[in-house]
């Protein structure tokens, strides 16, 4: 690419970080090339610290606002060898020291990524990104080397005076790089002492025979912003600008000063630094292979195949896999008159799509998708349908890949690889989530560990996060900053609502910045961060495969797990021509695979979707009554209701749903009109007849992109190829683009017997509806398995729960809803079982046990354990579970957990409540545990006893430890400990018939209230947290639940002054307060209000009915009965019973009138009395 001149008065910055630095600079590459052209700068370098993490984007902002891009690498040179782990050095030296290293070309670029790679991988991720002077022996042709600002090396030398030292190193770099590439910085910022160690580095450059070159450090873009980078450096130390020691540069000159400021600082004195600038800048020529052929790793192919090119034993694997897929599926499906088209068809359309992928020299890319696939297929590993608009090519359906027949379903592949412009294939695949690690694994035995690796990603600072994070270095109270975050509009469908556009639609929070000057600072310094990347991640799916070791050919990187990643994103991949793969872990495969097999252990049902129907009325019920809770991609509050107007008949209009289920449509009236069309009460109308076999199947609305590539071809004389383009040019909206295929749309229409004014109006309305248009490939193929688990909850609704819930078992809001589901569908959750329960969740045809592995304490090796040892006999006591049950599965935690749970429960012995019982054996766990290592002693020293270890241990059930019954309240608390949540008993079950009566809202239905809006909910409390905010007043936050779910509550100050007594763990209260999220996460409401859900429920009681003790009761005990009843008047009338010589005398007394209250039944109960309110 041509770049303009760099002229004598230029001057290109060769020293700059960006926002990839990770909290040291608050540059941004878009801001970042604004203000270079508004400078005129035609040239510029990013040398962001230890990595490169935005040199392919930089490259390419660059290139496209026209100025000449310069790729860098700040090194960090640690003094002695990378592979040292000690932090100890030698006297008069620094743990590293930094230098920059500008590639001249490709080829440096290249030693560029191999050096920053090695930096991580020769030190594991240990101690951060570090080089040393071999490493940069090993690459140092075709860079340019820039040492002398500070924290290098020389600058630590000529400030300690260290001449000697400062020489050798010079020489050292001179022999690594050659004179001519070493280039001495020299820096002005105004700061003591500076001038006089830079005339020191000046003579030591002199003396060396080396240039100077003038740079600046850049690490903000304007002079003003050098409080937000303060800032920032503070997010990233986690201190204050409060905090004496917190992390700053020494003072505001570190911006991207102008040429004109470059010359008036160096000019008089350093003119020939200025100068090589440009020097430096005209011999940095990079290319980088964007947008270029996809770099492919070599596929070995197999020697008995009798192909000696990659394209025959391409097309030799593709035409069997179509004649397989023939026998099990085509012929079928065409003497069941269900075929759409001829045999011949498929054909025609695999031979045009064999010459098109051969011709584009991608049956590579093929090969090895269909290996991974088919290794996953042959080890059982579930792999999704299809994704994406690979499902419309017939070459991925003869290969495994996919799933969907894209002939039966009108898919197009040139919608996935058009043939008339180059494009890349992109195949992303769903696996198993059990299974997508063994696949990965498969991918880097048979390429290399080293050409394989996962993805980068990169944390941004969103608007509310920035805002807090700002907050936190300023020092604000914390419920000022919360309250200027909170006035940041939640998501709009996933899309995060930035500052600026905030300041414009609230106007609390422009007022809040015009009234107050500390908001201001607040927002303003919060603009200047937000988007700056905070923190590196791995990407949860994509791998990157490389012909030969990463490093050679892309910058690598190793994560904080340990794990090898790219340190470019995805899309900088992408288009460098890297091989990116999607390995996705879908749980919902898991979950229909585990359904698949417990129903085939269990009953021998072997389901083949081949042979259902996808109309199934049974099926269509659910997605029609709106019950899709656990339904893939129909789970959602709004989908639901979509789907109980619509009321779906098929899966075409599961399909057009899932297209239309996004913010475009819904906000351009699409699904109205699509319901309204479905449903008969408007009319389906075509505007010419052509178009109804089209969008038959969408009742006549645009809904799929192909929909319109079809228009093209039918009305127009397209083919399938420009149809895409033209697509494509109505999704960016580009006038020059579209102006084109308008004269052509409208010509070849015209051609074809449409008129000028009709043919306008169609191709002005595809236009419209382009950018709302959805791929129907991924459509149809996500669908499916919308279809599939709808199917299985609808015909085998416990073991379809069953596997849901054994994924979602560490997930508490979720069991909740789902069990309430379960218990509306008239199945039943039943309590853990030693003798029941499998690992996971255990299905039988009417309820669904809780899994042994969900058990808190327990995980999957105990309960294998637990279900080895049980094997074919069912355990007689706790006595012979322990005997039986292995040493090392076996601890005091583990049965307390199992205890608690109720997993013994079904051993209980006759006479005794569940309460009872399980506080018996909790009491007596010590001598549990030692009758079973007594047990395995015997076991091991080869001994048994006269009786045989299950009688034994039936004797010495009926002898536990006496124990006094657990009340509901602790045998509820210790059952929540133990499975997560409340299961057979729950605290607010004694008030269930109340509730109705006292105006609360379930936790269910807040999730689909108003969010703003007032809410009242009951529930326990728990997760209790008090803290001070800055300005040292106290506020809390906890959960409260109920039996259908729980929010997280938030009490700021003035509130939690009032109901702090009120507030503690497993209280039982009633909030009064906001609504706040309700959108997808969870419910989080703002307390204004909280009162006692015990004493709003014994007030409103119209008798209080006192059982006294069954022992002998004197008259104290009266008089203290009497005392406490006294105490609190009020309109509940008192009923005592009174046990005597095996009756029961009831006495009611009428003067005597009480106020209800939490406190009044704790007296009572104090006294040994029961106590129950009529209302």
């Amino acid at each position: 690419m041509e770049y303009q001149p760099l002229e004598k008065n230029d001057f290109v910055h060769l020293h700059l970080h960006t926002d990839y630095s990770l909290l040291q600079s608050t540059i941004q590459l878009k801001r970042l090339s604004a203000q270079l052209k508004t400078l005129g700068m035609k040239a510029c370098a990013i040398t962001d610290k230890g990595n490169m993490f935005g040199a392919a984007s930089f490259y390419r902002e660059m290139r496209y606002a026209g100025i000449r891009p310069i790729l860098g690498y700040e090194a960090s040179v640690v003094p002695g060898s990378r592979f040292t782990r000690s932090l100890a050095v030698e006297a008069g030296e620094l743990a590293y020291y930094e230098l920059v290293l500008l590639a001249k070309n490709y080829q440096g670029y290249l030693n560029l990524s191999y050096i920053a790679s090695k930096a991580y991988t020769d030190r594991a991720g240990e101690g951060g990104a570090k080089v040393d002077l071999d490493l940069l022996r090993e690459k140092s042709t075709n860079l340019f080397l820039l040492t002398g600002a500070r924290g290098s090396a020389l600058w630590h030398y000529a400030s300690s005076r260290n001449e000697e030292r400062a020489t050798r190193h010079l020489a050292d770099l001179i022999a690594i790089y050659g004179r001519e590439n070493v280039f001495i910085q020299i820096e002005k910022h105004g700061i003591t002492d500076d001038d006089e160690i830079t005339e020191r580095i000046v003579e030591a450059a002199v003396a060396a025979g080396l240039q100077l070159v003038a740079t600046n450090n850049v690490f903000y873009l304007e002079q003003e912003d050098a409080k937000a980078q303060e800032v920032l450096l503070c997010i990233g130390a986690g201190t204050t600008l409060n905090d004496p020691s917190h992390p700053s540069l020494p003072n505001d000159s570190y911006y991207l000063k102008s040429a004109e400021e470059m010359r008036d600082l160096f000019a008089d004195k350093y003119p020939e630094a200025l100068a090589n600038t440009l020097k430096i800048a005209k011999n940095c020529d990079i290319e980088l292979p964007i947008g270029g052929s996809l770099t492919l790793p070599t596929f070995p192919i197999p020697a008995d195949s009798g192909c000696r090119t990659l394209d025959e034993y391409f097309e030799k694997v593709v035409r069997e896999g179509l004649e397989r897929r023939k026998k099990e599926f085509l012929y079928p499906a065409l003497e069941a008159g269900e075929l759409k088209y001829p045999i011949e068809k498929y054909d025609e359309r695999l031979s045009l799509e064999i010459e098109t992928i051969e011709r584009m020299g991608y049956p590579g890319y093929f090969l090895i998708v269909w290996d991974f696939i088919r290794y996953a297929k042959e080890r059982q590993i579930s792999v999704g349908p299809g994704r994406g608009s690979a499902a419309g090519s017939l070459v991925a359906y003869a290969l495994d890949i996919t799933d969907v027949d894209p002939l039966q379903y009108d898919l197009f592949f040139e919608r996935f690889l058009n043939p008339e412009r180059i494009s890349m294939p992109d195949i992303d695949i769903d696996f198993c989530i059990r299974g997508r690690g063994e696949v990965i694994d498969h991918v880097v035995r048979l390429y290399g560990r080293d050409s394989v690796c996962q993805i980068i990603t990169f944390g941004t600072m969103a608007s509310k996060a920035a805002i807090k994070d700002v907050g936190r270095a300023l020092s604000m109270p914390y419920g000022d900053v919360e309250r200027v975050a909170k006035m940041i509009p939640p998501p709009f469908r996933g899309r995060i609502t930035s500052i600026s556009k905030a300041l414009e639609d609230v106007p609390e929070l422009r007022a809040a910045k015009q009234s107050d000057p500390k908001v201001a600072e607040l927002l303003d310094l919060a603009l200047k961060i937000e988007g700056c990347s905070r923190h590196t991640s791995v990407h949860a799916a994509g791998v990157v495969i490389s012909p030969k070791p990463l490093h050679e050919m892309v910058p690598i990187a190793i994560s904080a797990k340990n794990e090898l990643t790219s340190q470019y994103p995805m899309g900088d991949l992408e288009k460098l021509g890297m091989l990116k793969m999607d390995f996705l872990g879908l749980t919902t495969l898991t979950i229909i695979d585990d359904c698949l097999s417990s129903l085939r252990e269990r009953t021998g049902r072997e389901i083949d979707w081949r042979k259902v129907s996808l109309k199934d009325e049974k099926t269509m019920k659910i997605f029609g009554d709106g019950k899709t809770e656990a339904v893939f991609q129909f789970e959602s509050s709004g989908m639901q209701e979509i789907c109980r107007r619509l009321k779906p008949k098929e899966l075409e209009d599961l399909a057009a749903l899932n297209a239309l289920y996004r913010p475009g449509p819904l906000d351009g009236g699409m699904v109205e009109d699509f319901i309204k069309r479905h449903r008969g009460e408007k009319a389906v109308e075509y505007i010419v007849p052509e178009m109804e076999d089209i969008l038959k199947n969408t009742f006549g609305v645009l809904v799929y992109q192909e929909q319109i590539m079809q228009i093209a071809q039918r009305l127009a004389g397209y083919s399938l190829g420009e149809a895409d383009m033209m697509r494509r040019a109505m999704g960016k909206k580009k006038p020059e683009e579209m102006a084109p295929h308008e004269v052509k749309f409208i010509g070849g229409a015209v051609e074809r017997g449409i008129k000028e004014k009709t043919a306008r109006e169609i191709f002005d309305l595809m236009a419209k509806f382009a950018d709302y248009g959805f791929n129907r490939s991924h459509s149809i193929a996500y669908a499916m398995l919308a279809f599939q688990t709808a199917y299985l909850k609808a015909h085998y609704p416990a073991y379809f729960y069953a596997a849901v819930l054994s994924h979602e078992s560490d997930d508490s809001a979720k069991v909740y809803k789902y069990s309430s589901e379960l218990r509306s569908m008239g199945l039943q959750l039943l309590p853990p079982d030693v003798n029941e329960s499998d690992e996971g969740f255990t299905p039988t045809d009417d309820s669904v046990r809780f899994g042994l592995s969900a058990i808190k304490g327990l995980g999957s090796s105990s309960a294998k354990a637990i279900i080895d040892a049980r094997g074919q006999e069912k355990f007689r006591s706790v006595f012979d579970f322990v005997s039986r049950v292995g040493q090392n599965a076996v601890n005091r935690k583990m049965l307390e957990s199992l205890i608690a749970g109720g997993a013994f429960d079904s051993m209980i012995i006759e006479g005794f409540q569940p309460n009872e019982w399980r506080a018996r054996l909790f009491a007596s766990i010590n001598e549990i545990l030692a009758f079973g290592q007594s047990s395995w002693n015997d076991k091991l020293q080869g001994q048994t006893g006269l009786f045989a270890a299950s009688d034994v241990s039936s004797a010495l059930e009926t002898d536990l430890v006496e124990s006094a019954p657990w009340t509901r309240e602790e045998m509820s608390a210790r059952e929540k400990a133990a499975l997560g949540f409340y299961l057979s008993v729950h605290p607010l079950d004694a008030y269930d018939s109340r509730m109705g009566t006292i105006g609360v809202t379930s936790m269910e239905d807040v999730g689909s209230a108003a969010v703003g809006g007032m809410v009242s909910v009951a529930g326990i409390v728990s997760g209790l947290l008090v803290r001070w905010s800055k300005s040292g007043n106290r506020y809390a936050q906890f959960r409260l639940e109920d039996r259908t779910g729980n929010a997280k509550v938030l009490v700021w100050s003035e509130t939690f002054t009032r109901i702090s007594n009120m507030l503690a763990d497993d209280a039982l209260l009633i909030i009064d307060g906001k609504l706040e999220n309700n959108d997808g996460g969870e419910i989080t409401i703002v307390a204004s209000e909280a009162r006692s859900l015990p004493d709003v429920i014994s007030r409103q009681a119209r008798n209080l009915v006192v059982t006294l003790p069954r022992r002998a009761f004197d008259e104290e005990t009266l008089n203290d009965l009497y005392a406490i009843l006294a105490s609190d008047r009020g309109r509940c009338d008192v009923t005592l019973v009174m046990p005597v010589e095996g009756f029961e005398l009831t006495l009611k007394s009428p003067p005597l009138q009480v106020q209800g209250s939490k406190r009044l039944e704790e007296q009572l109960k104090s006294l040994g009395c029961s106590v129950r309110w009529d209302h």
